[in-house]
């Protein structure tokens, strides 16, 4: 749970993964033994405001350290939406509010992500959840990253994206404009609408939030694996759109130069294994060894 060794020599670590849905905290001793955890909503900086993050992370820390009867000495926070010097200042400072003051690392989740799943430190962590992200490190410590944009500019592959692509292609459907698709009645089901019209309002009005739509992406999957055309073309998309995010990564920090890592994490990569598939297949030539990760990413 220690990010780069920044935290050493610490009786206890709360390390704590935020993302767009969910946010998970594990309290550990200096051996790496989870003591206490928890799970809270998302806490992305950019969509759920500092307001929500501070209480969401006030929240599954309280939890966590409860859990554990300890209280942490130690901080390790990887957050979506969270990449720049501007929003570390202000988690730092939210951080200082819920009483932790000093013994900080602040990074994103895909740094998070990388630590956890990558024994040799090098390669790239590869995040597909409710949004997207490639984050990456060299053999000489260079860093460079891909996507991470959020909703509005990119999070191209994302849970996000996938399901809103899934909505566009019914409405075609719909209108005549596209092919027929099975994503109609799995749409209906999930966002519990009677009539197409009605999503209008769900989207516009914000009825259904960003997380909502994203595990939609599930039911994509299901229709792909029964034979619809439209979606499997949207699961293709994905792949290829998250395969170009990371290659990008392996392109600018030369990593094909020795063998690297490629770290697989996010709630959409878990929900959806054919999508892992697709990337492993673009991914995994030598000398990279490209796994989903297994562990939880806060244990980075």
């Amino acid at each position: 749970m220690v990010i780069e060794n920044t935290l050493v020599k610490t009786r206890h670590v709360l390390g704590i993964d935020a993302g767009g849905t969910k946010t998970r905290a594990l309290l550990a001793d200096e051996t790496g033994r989870v003591l206490g955890s928890a799970l809270g909503g998302g806490a992305n900086l950019k969509t759920h405001g500092e307001l929500e993050v501070e209480k969401v992370l006030h929240a599954v820390a309280e939890e966590a350290e409860a859990q554990a009867g300890a209280r942490a000495d130690a901080v390790a926070l990887g957050i979506a939406g969270a990449d720049r010097p501007d929003d570390h200042a202000v988690l730092r400072a939210i951080l200082k509010r819920i009483g932790f003051k000093s013994r900080v690392v602040v990074t994103n989740d895909a740094r998070v992500a990388f630590v956890a799943g990558s024994e040799r430190r090098v390669g790239l962590a590869l995040v597909c959840g409710t949004g997207s992200i490639a984050w990456g490190r060299n053999a000489r410590g260079e860093i460079a990253r891909s996507g991470g944009w959020g909703w509005h500019l990119g999070d191209e592959g994302s849970g996000f994206w996938i399901g809103m692509r899934a909505m566009r292609e019914v409405m075609r459907a719909s209108d005549g404009r596209g092919p027929a698709t099975l994503l109609d009645r799995p749409l209906f089901e999930h966002f519990g609408i009677e009539r197409l019209e009605q999503i209008l309002h769900a989207v516009y009005d914000g009825d259904f939030p960003r997380h909502h739509i994203a595990k939609f992406a599930s039911r994509v999957e299901q229709a792909a694996l029964s034979g619809d055309a439209v979606a499997r073309d949207i699961l293709q998309a994905a792949a290829t759109e998250l395969t170009l995010a990371a290659r990008s990564v392996i392109v600018r920090l030369r990593l094909e130069e020795s063998a690297y890592d490629v770290v697989l994490s996010g709630g959409t990569f878990r929900a959806i294994p054919t999508l892992v598939q697709k990337v492993e297949e673009s991914l995994a030539t030598p000398p990279a060894h490209v796994a989903l990760l297994e562990d939880e990413p806060a244990m980075g």
